[in-house]
């Protein structure tokens, strides 16, 4: 039984040039997309890598715009009734301290309001980087002394307590995890489609699950 599916949402830039319209407003559509599956997935735990800290690098005025795109669709935008009437339990990993204050604001009051709910568990992994989240790990547990082992390392990590994902998918082709997720995805399965991220829906994910269903896990043991 499929538990845990994280996804690397791509291809919104993509979708926006060939739609001839804005970046922004591909990632908009990306956000719209995000919203809608999160109503209609019905497994017990999924992550989605909406802002990595390699983001950070782009130009000031993309950052400014996104980050204000982002607050604004989390206050006003009509599916986000939808999502939080969906009974998910929403938790965002990542250095949330480097969002401005307005957005750390908005993603707390929406943690707080579903800690309680007993649906699927969506982590949403915003100014993360599995490098960064790995090393605040390991500082974490040498200011505590103690022993950095296998089993205390995952137990510092930001998805503490979250089992790791059984399948990474991936959409617009792409092939590579650009620095999702290290730790956890070590024996995860990985399946990669050409769909466009503000294109990809509850079929699609259907389709991909299906396709994990086939496959024969063996966690590095031979076959």
């Amino acid at each position: 039984m499929i538990r845990h599916v994280a996804f690397i949402m791509d291809g919104n830039s993509t979708w926006a040039k060939k739609n001839n319209v804005s970046d922004l407003d591909g990632h908009l559509a990306g956000m719209k997309s995000l919203a809608k599956l999160i109503c209609k997935i019905k497994i017990p735990y999924a992550t989605f890598y909406a802002f990595s800290t390699e983001n950070w690098k782009r130009p000031k005025v993309w950052i400014d715009g996104f980050m204000s795109l982002a607050l604004r669709f989390l206050e006003t935008d009509p599916l986000i009734k939808d999502v939080l009437n969906a009974n998910i339990k929403l938790k965002v990993i990542g250095n949330k301290s480097s969002l401005p204050q307005a957005l750390q604001n908005v993603i707390n009051k929406y943690e707080e309001i579903t800690v309680n709910n007993t649906g699927t568990v969506i982590q949403l992994a915003i100014s993360y980087g599995g490098r960064d989240e790995i090393i605040r790990a390991v500082k974490k547990l040498n200011n505590k002394n103690i022993e950095i082992n296998e089993e205390n390392l995952s137990n510092a990590l930001d998805t503490a307590g979250i089992p790791d994902p059984d399948l990474v998918i991936r959409t617009s082709g792409k092939k590579r995890l650009s620095n999702f997720l290290l730790w956890q995805v070590s024996y995860s399965e990985f399946y990669s489609t050409y769909t466009l991220w503000p294109d990809f829906c509850i079929d699609d994910f259907n389709i991909a699950v299906v396709d994990y269903e086939k496959r024969h896990r063996t966690f590095g043991l031979s076959e």
